[in-house]
């Protein structure tokens, strides 16, 4: 039984497992940053904290048979505020010709911005790879469970809602834009500004040029790179742009990577969720074959649980014994569908 739930204190040895398959600056393999990480979230689910823009929503997989956690993915309740800017690179095309010389050019520009009033940010998706081809396409439950939660608590998020990809690397952990641009301005390596920014991006606005650098400077790899998600992000992307995310002239200032966006309310995961009322009766345990899915949650004593269930042929879904076990809801309780692109 897989199950999505708020990550738990006791699921700090798991996290760390999982955040050493990417290193990101949204979650770093740091056992110190990662407990703290799990404290901000348990008092963000509950309204614990004192300024509600500070939240982060970490939710995890868990499988109860293996007793560990397999993924996770979060929500930043807002990516900028007072004092925590919200940085990115702006993209922009400038067009030059010469009738002299009868050539033509179209230059790509990238301009740092910053904000301290920014949208809402879904990211931080990691999945162990042995349950990517899992029947319970437990990638997209992953990516749907933020969207579930925030389409039950509209109030809590901003009206605009963004994800950044990450992007190519090199074998060596190496990253080909910060490499031309950024390691030039900072004199440091990518993989020490990932982590520094994982803390403070004060650097970026110390250091990085405030106006427009020209791409065409850089090598073609370079500027071939810019705005590409890597292999390993191309999933997320598609199951974002199914829910009505596209992509934003912004790219990542660390490694170029692409910024989706989209208007939280227009997000299909959010518009068309539906309540449900459990029935008396579970349901029967034999599925038809090729039953489509959806993801079925409930906030029932206070506690946001989540899982993939199918639908029978009225388009109800069907929860088993065990799965409402898993869930801890009984007959009467209600619950939200949401749709699994």
């Amino acid at each position: 039984m897989l199950i999505l739930r708020p990550v738990e204190a006791a699921d700090l040895p798991d996290l760390v497992e999982l955040a050493g398959q990417l290193d990101s600056m949204n979650l770093p393999r740091d056992p110190d940053f990662l407990e703290a990480r799990i404290s901000l979230s348990l008092r963000s689910f509950t309204g614990e904290l004192g300024d509600p823009t500070e939240a982060v929503y970490q939710f995890v997989l868990e499988d109860r048979e293996a007793g560990r956690c397999v993924g996770t993915s979060l929500i930043l309740a807002k990516h900028g505020r007072p004092g925590a800017p919200y940085y990115w690179l702006e993209v922009s095309t400038e067009e030059r010709r010469s009738a002299e010389l009868e050539v033509r050019f179209v230059h790509q520009k990238l301009q740092l911005r910053s904000t301290e009033d920014g949208p809402s940010e879904v990211g931080g998706l990691i999945l162990d790879p042995t349950y990517r081809s899992h029947p319970q396409r437990c990638g997209k439950a992953l990516s749907i469970v933020r969207f579930a939660y925030i389409g039950a608590h509209r109030e809590a998020f901003e009206r605009e809602v963004i994800a950044e990809m990450l992007s190519p690397f090199e074998a060596s952990g190496r990253n080909l834009l910060w490499d031309a641009f950024g390691a030039r301005f900072t004199g440091v390596p990518y993989r020490h500004a990932d982590h520094l920014s994982a803390h403070s991006k004060q650097f970026i606005a110390d250091l990085f040029p405030r106006d427009p650098v020209y791409a065409t400077l850089f090598p073609d790899d370079v500027q071939k790179a810019i705005g590409q998600p890597n292999e390993t992000a191309k999933a997320a992307v598609r199951i974002l742009e199914k829910v009505g995310f596209h992509p934003l002239n912004q790219v990542d200032p660390f490694d170029g990577g692409p910024y989706y966006g989209a208007a939280r309310d227009a997000i299909s995961s959010v518009r068309e969720r539906r309540e449900f009322v459990l029935p008396c009766v579970p349901a029967r345990t034999c599925v038809p074959e090729g039953a489509p899915l959806t993801l079925l949650s409930t906030e029932a004593g206070g506690h946001f649980r989540a899982t993939v269930v199918p639908l029978d042929e009225d388009q109800a879904p069907i929860v088993s014994s065990l799965c409402r076990e898993a869930l801890a809801v009984s007959a009467g309780d209600r619950m939200t569908i949401t749709p699994l692109p």
